[in-house]
């Protein structure tokens, strides 16, 4: 994508691949558990009109090699924020990045000026059979060859992407199947859990917004209501018309639904313009 730096940004034990653009109040984005950086396409585009806009990949998704050594995402995305921007950032993450950016927030309170999380999970409150199921809807095995999971993922799960956005399903198929190592297991190394956050979400202190699509699954749902309940001040708007995936499903609905909420924080609590840090 044209006039945007893409760079390695030093972590822990390595590097992660960063994509920044624009310039203003910094967002960074930060992707969920399938779909790398890519998945931001439309708000990259729509964001870096007036933002400083950066989206990363995660370890081992996308552009970031393997995990070869435990880590946290959360500690990887504080890292990528610092190297953006040298004010306090709006961090927006999907499903686990949601968990991400809010671990990242309780971390680090000083980094942050705003969350905003989708369909977000929380550590320590747990998942029903029929999440871990998927409603025993012939979830592939973990040891599946990509081609079985992607056809799962893009064509058969109801939820992750909902059944009438076709596009948005070939999106899903397109982007892994262009990354099958996104397929990977993760977990292995990742550290983000060690704190469990749902005990803590008392202390986020801002302003924060949570969307999640009408047909995600139950669980998300209710995720979204502890989080919610949990964060003082905190909002949730339910977006019609799609599953897991609001940026990839309905992005003209999900991108005014954020850009509302920037337009408040802005005037709340003044977030000023970010400067890029690193020659990025």
């Amino acid at each position: 994508m044209g006039g945007s730096d893409r760079i390695q940004v030093p972590v822990a034990s390595g590097t992660v691949y960063c994509e920044v653009a624009g310039a203003g109040p910094a967002i960074v984005l930060t992707h969920d558990g399938l779909v790398h950086h890519e998945g931001w396409d439309e708000q990259f585009t729509d964001f870096t009109r007036d933002h400083r806009v950066a989206r990363w990949d995660r370890r081992g998704y996308g552009r970031s090699a393997e995990a070869e050594t435990e880590h946290s995402s959360a500690d990887d995305l504080a890292r990528v924020a610092r190297f953006v921007s040298d004010a306090p950032v709006i961090l927006v993450g999907s499903s686990f990045g949601g968990l991400v950016s809010l671990v990242c927030t309780l971390d680090n309170p000083d980094l942050v000026a705003a969350l905003v999380l989708v369909g977000p999970i929380v550590s320590g409150y747990g998942f029903s059979e029929h999440f871990l199921t998927r409603g025993g809807r012939d979830l592939p095995p973990p040891d599946a060859p990509a081609e079985q999971e992607i056809v799962y993922w893009g064509e058969t799960d109801p939820w992750f992407v909902a059944p009438g956005n076709a596009a948005a399903r070939h999106r899903v198929r397109t982007l892994l199947s262009a990354n099958p190592h996104n397929l990977r297991p993760k977990m292995g190394f990742e550290q983000v859990h060690a704190r469990p956050a749902v005990g803590r979400l008392g202390e986020v202190q801002v302003p924060t917004l949570i969307i999640v699509g009408e047909g995600d699954i139950p669980d998300v749902h209710a995720h979204c209501g502890v989080i919610e309940a949990g964060i003082s001040g905190a909002r949730r708007v339910v977006l019609p018309g799609c599953g897991h995936s609001p940026p990839l499903e309905v992005p003209d609905a999900f991108n005014t639904t954020v850009r509302q909420f920037l337009a408040s924080v802005v005037e709340l609590v003044g977030v000023g313009e970010s400067q890029a840090d690193g020659g990025c």
